[in-house]
C-alpha cells in the first residue's frame, strides 16, 4: 500500500460540505493539504480542527468570488504537499466525496496496478434531489497522479484540469472510480453556483455560457445510488467505456462545464433484431422486445432480409420500431452490422428472430452494462421442446443454463450484448460467414482486454430450428464449419495447424471434452433440466459428432494456400540485404501464399537504431553492411526492432545484385540466387523456392527521414515503422505506454 496519499482540497464557504468531504477523504488518503480561499463562514475553523489536515493555507477574507484564482490556489497546495513526501496526489473539491466502496477500490488500485507517470480519471457523478440519488449523465475528471518534485498545474486562472503539465495527455487513463458531486444537489445550490461563476468570470473569458448549471432534472431522470460492485475492474479500458465520450468530457472539465443535456435523451440501449425469412416468428420476437419495461430510454431496430412478408409484418404491427430492409438475403454478420450502423445506444443487444425476451430482461442487461462490463450475457431457457430441440439447447447453451450463477467470464462469452464503442473499434462482425460471426468478435474483444459477465437476472427463451434429428445434425455441422474457420484464422499467418497440440485437442480430445463439459454444466444447473438431458443424450452425441465433422471438413477441404496453413508457413516476412550501385540496400518483403500476394518496401539505410549497448547507430552500421568482412549482426533482430516488425528470414545477397532503393521499382526475386551468406530459420533452397514463386514484385521506395544524415527527431523512427507496417499490409502497432516499461497494459 502506498505510504503517503495526500489529498489537495481548496475550499471557500464550505462549512456545510466539509464534514462529509473530510470523512470521505479519511478512507482514501493519509493526509490533507487544504486552502481556505477567504471564507466568511467557519470553513477555516473546521479545517484547522481536523486531525487529517496536515497543512492549512489561507487567503485574505473577501466577500465574493471576484479575484478567484484557482490555478494559484492549487499550485500553492501542490507545492505545500511536497513537504509531506507524498507518493500520490488526489484533488477533491469541498462539495465532493468518494463512496466507501470506491475508496476501497482506489486504495487497492494504488497498491497494485497504478503506474507512476500516468494521470487517472474518475466519473464525476452529479448528485441530485437528495444524497441518495444522482443524474446518470456523468463526465470525466482527472484528479489522481504520482507525485514528483517540480510538478506544476496549468496557469489558467479558472476551468483547468488539475494534472501537472509534465504528464502528457496521452498518459491520462480513465477508471471506473466515481466522485460524487453535491454542488448542485438542490435548486438553491444550483443558483448559488451559477452566481459564483458570474462573479468569478463576468466577461465570460473562461466559458461562454453558464446557464447549463441551472438544469433542473425531473424525478424520473434520477437513479438511486448503489455501492460499487466488488468485481468491477478499475481500469475503464477493461470494461468498454466510450473513449471518445471520455475525451470530450475531459475537455469539459478543463472548461469548467458539464455535459450538454439534450431535450430528448439518446437511447441507453439499442435492441437489434435480425431476421431472414422469419414471417412466422418475427411478431412474437419483436413484441417481446418493445414491451420491455426499462428504466432508461431504449430503441428497437429490426433488420430484415429475404423474400417473404417479414418486413410487412413488422411495418404493420410495430410502426414505432426502426425497420431496415436489406436488398438481398443477408448472412448474420451483414445484418448485425446494418443494425449497428443505425444504433444510437451506448449498449447494443442482438435478440435474434428465434428469441423471446421475458419481462425485465433488457432492464437487467442494461443494469449489468452500467456496472461497467463491455460484454454481458445471461441464462437461456429452451423454447423447442422436442427431443432434438433439447439436444440442440444443451449443445448451444452449455455455459448459460438456468441455475448457473453470476460470474465474470474468463474468455469469450456466448450470446452477449455489447458496449457499442468497443464493438465498432474491432470493425463490427465478419460478413462472409454463416456461423460464429459473434464468436470472432468476442474473441477479439477479450484479446484486447475487455471483460464479460454472466448475470442470471438476464433471461431469454431460444426457440431452436432443430426440431428433428436430421435438422439437428445439419445445423451443428454448419456450426462446426464455423469453428473450423476460426481455427484456420488462428493459423492464417503462422501456419503449422496440423501440429501435435491441435490434433490432440481438436481431433482426439474434442468430443470427450465437449460431452464431459455439457454433463458438468447440467449438473450445476437447475435440477428440472436433468431428465431432459438424459432423454436427449443420444442426440446430443449426434449433434456433437456433426459439429466435429464440420470442423474438420472446413479445415481439410482443399482451397488455395491451405497446405501452407496446415503444414507450412503461409505468410513470411523476409529481409533482403546487400549492396547496389549506389550503396547499401535493405528491403522487407511480406509474402502471402494463401492470397498469392507479395508486398515489399525499402528501408532507409540511415534509419536511427539503438544498439544493445545503448549506442545510437544508423541501420547500415548496426547491420555491418558498411564493413568489407560481412555483416555479423542478427539482421532479423536488428531490423525487427528498428521497424517493429517480426521477421522470419534474412538473406544477404552478393554485391551489386540489388537495385538502388532510392525510388519505387520492381525486383526479380528469381535473381536472388547468388548468396554470400544467410541468416534464416529454414534452408536456403526452401527460402529461394518461396521467393521464385512470386517472380517480379514492386518495391516501394524508403520513407524520407527528417534529415539526410539520419539525425532525425524523436518521432522519425516511429513514423518510419508506421509507414513500413502500412506498406506491408500489417495493422498499426499496439501503442506502448512509456510508463509500462514496454508492457502493453491497456487494450
Amino acid at each position: 500500500m502506498p505510504s503517503r496519499v495526500v489529498c489537495l482540497i481548496p475550499a471557500r464557504n464550505a462549512a456545510a460540505d466539509l464534514p462529509r468531504l473530510l470523512s470521505s477523504a479519511a478512507t482514501v488518503c493519509d493526509a490533507v493539504v487544504a486552502l481556505d480561499d477567504g471564507s466568511t463562514d467557519k470553513t477555516p475553523q473546521i479545517l484547522r480542527a481536523s486531525p487529517l489536515v496536515a497543512r492549512l493555507l489561507t487567503n485574505p477574507v473577501r466577500t465574493d468570488y471576484r479575484g478567484w484564482d484557482d490555478a494559484a490556489n492549487r499550485n500553492r497546495l501542490l507545492a505545500a504537499a511536497a513537504e509531506l513526501a507524498p507518493e500520490w496526489i488526489l484533488s477533491l473539491d469541498a462539495d465532493e466525496a468518494i463512496d466507501p466502496s470506491d475508496a476501497a477500490a482506489l486504495r487497492d488500485f494504488l497498491a497494485t496496478d497504478a503506474l507512476p507517470g500516468c494521470a487517472y480519471g474518475f466519473r464525476h457523478v452529479p448528485m441530485r434531489g437528495d444524497p441518495d440519488h444522482y443524474l446518470p449523465r456523468y463526465q470525466w475528471v482527472y484528479r489522481l497522479f504520482a507525485f514528483e518534485p517540480g510538478q506544476r498545474f496549468p496557469d489558467r486562472r479558472l476551468h483547468f484540469v488539475p494534472i501537472p503539465t509534465s504528464i502528457p495527455r496521452s498518459l491520462w487513463v480513465q477508471t471506473t472510480l466515481r466522485i460524487q458531486h453535491y454542488g448542485s444537489l438542490t435548486t438553491e445550490r444550483r443558483i448559488a453556483r451559477f452566481e459564483k461563476y458570474l462573479e468569478a468570470d463576468p466577461d465570460r473569458a473562461y466559458q461562454e455560457d453558464y446557464s447549463n448549471l441551472l438544469y433542473n432534472p425531473t424525478p424520473g431522470e434520477l437513479l438511486r445510488w448503489e455501492p460499487r460492485p466488488p468485481d468491477l475492474p478499475v481500469l475503464a479500458a477493461a470494461v468498454g467505456l466510450d473513449a471518445e465520450e471520455a475525451a470530450e468530457d475531459g475537455q469539459r472539465e478543463a472548461n469548467g462545464d458539464t455535459p450538454p443535456l439534450p431535450d430528448s435523451p439518446a437511447p441507453a440501449l439499442s435492441a437489434i433484431v435480425i431476421a431472414r425469412n422469419d414471417e412466422a416468428t418475427i411478431a412474437r420476437t419483436v413484441a417481446s422486445v418493445v414491451e420491455q419495461d426499462v428504466p432508461e430510454p431504449f430503441e428497437t431496430i429490426v433488420v430484415v432480409s429475404g423474400g417473404d412478408r417479414t418486413a410487412e409484418v413488422v411495418r404493420e404491427r410495430f410502426p414505432m420500431v426502426t425497420l431496415i430492409e436489406l436488398p438481398r438475403p443477408a448472412l448474420p454478420g451483414e445484418a448485425r452490422n446494418a443494425g449497428l450502423r443505425a444504433a444510437r445506444g451506448k449498449f447494443v443487444s442482438f435478440p435474434g428472430s428465434h428469441v423471446e425476451l421475458p419481462p425485465g430482461s433488457l432492464a437487467a442487461r442494461l443494469c449489468a452494462h452500467r456496472r461497467g462490463y463491455a460484454m454481458v450475457t445471461g441464462v437461456t431457457e429452451n423454447g423447442t421442446h422436442t427431443t432434438a430441440g433439447w439436444a440442440s439447447y444443451f449443445l448451444d447453451h452449455t455455459e448459460n443454463l438456468p441455475g448457473h450463477g453470476p460470474t465474470v467470464i474468463e474468455g469469450p462469452p456466448a450470446h452477449c450484448s455489447y458496449a457499442r464503442e468497443p464493438l465498432l473499434a474491432v470493425g463490427g462482425f465478419p460478413e462472409g460467414v454463416r456461423t460464429a460471426e459473434d464468436t470472432t468478435v468476442n474473441r477479439e474483444l477479450v484479446r484486447r482486454g475487455y471483460v464479460a459477465v454472466r448475470d442470471p437476472a438476464i433471461r431469454f427463451v431460444h426457440r431452436s430450428p432443430c426440431r428433428t434429428p436430421r435438422r439437428l445434425v445439419l445445423h451443428h455441422f454448419q456450426r462446426g464449419r464455423g469453428w473450423g474457420r476460426l481455427l484456420l484464422a488462428d493459423h492464417r499467418t503462422t501456419g503449422g495447424l496440423l501440429n501435435r497440440e491441435v490434433l490432440a485437442v481438436h481431433m482426439v480430445g474434442h468430443l470427450p471434452a465437449r460431452l464431459r463439459r455439457i454433463a458438468l454444466a447440467v449438473r450445476a444447473a437447475d435440477p428440472p433440466l436433468a431428465p431432459h438431458y438424459r432423454r436427449a443424450r443420444p442426440l446430443i452425441v449426434a449433434g456433437a459428432v456433426g459439429s466435429w465433422l464440420g470442423l474438420w471438413y472446413e479445415v481439410l477441404r482443399p482451397t488455395r494456400g491451405k497446405g501452407a496453413i496446415l503444414w507450412g508457413r503461409p505468410v513470411r516476412t523476409i529481409a533482403l540485404l546487400g549492396t547496389s550501385m549506389n550503396g547499401p540496400a535493405i528491403y522487407l518483403l511480406r509474402l502471402d501464399r494463401v492470397a498469392n500476394q507479395a508486398r515489399a518496401v525499402a528501408l532507409p539505410p540511415t534509419l536511427p537504431v539503438t544498439a544493445p549497448d545503448g549506442r545510437r547507430l544508423r541501420l547500415v552500421e548496426a547491420l555491418g553492411l558498411d564493413r568489407p568482412d560481412g555483416p555479423p549482426a542478427d539482421a532479423r533482430d536488428v531490423i525487427g526492432r528498428a521497424v517493429d516488425v517480426e521477421i522470419d528470414d534474412a538473406l544477404f545477397l552478393a554485391d551489386g545484385v540489388m537495385p538502388s532503393p532510392d525510388t519505387a521499382h520492381t525486383i526479380d526475386l528469381t535473381s536472388c540466387a547468388a548468396l554470400r551468406g544467410t541468416v534464416c530459420r529454414g534452408t536456403v533452397d526452401e527460402l529461394l523456392r518461396t521467393l521464385r514463386r512470386f517472380g517480379r514484385i514492386r518495391v516501394e521506395g524508403p520513407p524520407a527521414l527528417d534529415s539526410p544524415d539520419g539525425a532525425a527527431g524523436a518521432t522519425a523512427p516511429a513514423a518510419v515503422a508506421a509507414f513500413v507496417r502500412g506498406q506491408l499490409g500489417l495493422p498499426p502497432a499496439m501503442p506502448v505506454d512509456p510508463a509500462t516499461d514496454g508492457e502493453t497494459w491497456l487494450p
